[in-house]
């Protein structure tokens, strides 16, 4: 496939692009596709084995949302560091132990972000400064309360529900 044309539809916090691909046999056809500079995703656990999650307001669905934490990275940003920052700023907690599980890709169909993802335990108290789009409420819950979120759907982020099944495969919960 080779990109023969290529065009800024929007340019904000994230890009749209509209890309004409070439295929190998001369067809020809448009995509567009929205940059994302990638993010993180954390699956805090307490001490006493709880699982932190967020809950906040997200617009695109116009509701509070229950969901790991997570964050967008920072231009040249390190995934490890954006993760120690984004437990700061949501949960107000350092991890002791960051442990990497690899990576995601959310929506491969029309985005080019991809989500870093960690584990993190041996947590200490810090100041929570959350950004100040981010209205922040955390929420707690025992490994039955997680199993029961996502039977009922009150936890139906897909990002948090990928990170949960990497954590329990890899027998980190």
């Amino acid at each position: 496939m080779k990109v023969v044309d290529s065009e800024i539809l929007y340019q904000g916090k994230l890009t749209a692009i509209r890309d004409t691909v070439e295929y190998p046999d001369g067809r020809r056809h448009r995509y567009e596709t929205i940059e994302h500079p990638g993010a993180v995703v954390i699956l805090p656990i307490t001490a006493r084995g709880s699982v932190v999650f967020v809950e906040q307001y997200r617009h695109s669905i116009r509701r509070n949302f229950l969901e790991l934490p997570a964050g967008t990275l920072e231009k040249g940003e390190d995934p490890a560091t954006c993760a120690e920052r984004e437990l700061m700023e949501e949960i107000g907690q350092a991890p002791g132990e960051l442990i990497s599980l690899g990576t995601l890709y959310p929506a491969p169909g029309f985005c080019n972000e991809i989500q870093h993802l960690f584990f993190a335990r041996s947590l200490r108290e810090q100041k929570a400064t959350p950004d100040e789009d981010e209205f922040i409420t955390i929420v707690e819950l025992s490994g039955a309360e997680v199993d029961e979120s996502i039977r009922s759907g009150r936890l139906n982020d897909a990002k948090s529900l990928a990170l949960i099944l990497r954590a329990r495969l890899a027998k980190l919960l």
